[in-house]
């Protein structure tokens, strides 16, 4: 009798174990180690630089019987021992809901001639306030709430909202983004638009806007994007940056690609005389696929910055950048 009350009571454990879903749990690493040159008339910024940039990222994802897809993501920067995200989502035919820290719905939808480009460098000085690119800017990965839908004929939209809590509620902010795809000429074209703005003081009122499309036939794709932002509002703005870029990629097959991009940003209200802040930036990268997972690139970057009006820490400035990474995945 003993021994038939413990055979049941282990069949009906099991059982329950049984009825709870088990997740799938994947467990990926981004490895990349730098080698940089720049030429600069600053010297802070002129000579040459290792650099490393690893992260590992850990993804629970589980399907309930009800259909939903549940999904939880713990992304680790393994150089500064930090958590970079670390949110879950509820996906079903109604969308899906992401709670955590997780980018703002605008870098989802966000589109720049830099998106061309595996790496996308830049060299301007920490003191200057201009963008270096024409896409998104102002996405974060503070805790949020964020929707998007699901693909709707080739469209869809996305919309997040960060609440910063009663102690800072100056920082709060929303973004909204949206997509559409359509068939053309053998190949397709993809129309996008993002909207971020987020809460401050009069001086500290960020809000932007980009959009921009991008073609893709065969092997070769095209961007052609804008980007405006703003810092401040009223007569306490004091940046009113604009951005428009235009970049080329290429598939010559064999694992390797080429890829050429250009843009100009300037700002209005940093000026002096008649002389915007300003930068210009045009890029040229080959990128070589060693073995599946394992990539070599060398990217070449020629850059103009005049200061304008910028902050007197900020200095006129035009050289060049190469850099050779080395990137495994895993």
């Amino acid at each position: 009798m003993r021994k038939l009350l413990l055979t049941s009571s282990a069949l009906v454990a099991a059982a329950s174990i049984s009825s709870y879903a088990v997740a799938d749990v994947s467990v990926t690493g981004a490895f990349e180690w730098t080698y940089s040159s720049t030429s600069s008339d600053v010297a802070a910024t002129d000579g040459d630089a290792f650099g490393v940039n690893n992260e590992l990222t850990i993804k629970f994802t589980n399907k309930t019987d009800s259909g939903l897809t549940l999904t939880g993501v713990y992304d680790i920067d393994a150089d500064a021992n930090a958590a970079d995200e670390s949110w879950m989502s509820i996906g079903g035919g109604f969308g899906t809901i992401t709670l955590g820290k997780e980018s703002s719905v605008n870098d989802a939808f966000g589109i720049g001639e830099h998106d061309l480009i595996d790496e996308d460098l830049s060299v301007v000085m920490g003191s200057s306030s201009i963008v270096t690119h024409s896409g998104e800017q102002g996405a974060n990965k503070n805790n949020k709430v964020i929707y998007v839908t699901p693909a709707m004929g080739g469209f869809s939209a996305g919309y997040s909202v960060e609440d910063s809590g009663t102690a800072a509620q100056s920082t709060d902010q929303i973004a909204m983004g949206a997509s559409y795809t359509m068939p053309m000429a053998g190949g397709s074209m993809m129309l996008r638009f993002n909207k971020q703005s987020t809460d401050g003081t009069a001086s500290a009122e960020t809000e932007a806007t980009n959009y921009g499309a991008k073609v893709t036939m065969g092997a070769f794709s095209a961007i052609a994007s804008k980007g405006e932002s703003t810092i401040g509002a009223g007569t306490s703005q004091s940046d009113d940056r604009e951005a428009a870029g235009f970049g080329i990629k290429y598939d010559l097959g064999g694992g390797m690609t080429v890829a050429a991009t250009t843009m100009k940003a300037e700002d209005d209200k940093d000026v002096s005389g008649t002389q915007n802040e300003e930068y210009t930036a045009n890029l040229a990268e080959v990128v070589y696929t060693v073995a599946p997972g394992l990539k070599a690139k060398v990217t070449y970057l020629d850059y103009d910055y005049k200061q304008g009006g910028e902050s007197a820490a900020a200095s006129n400035d035009s050289g060049s950048k190469t850099q050779f990474t080395l990137s495994a995945s895993f």
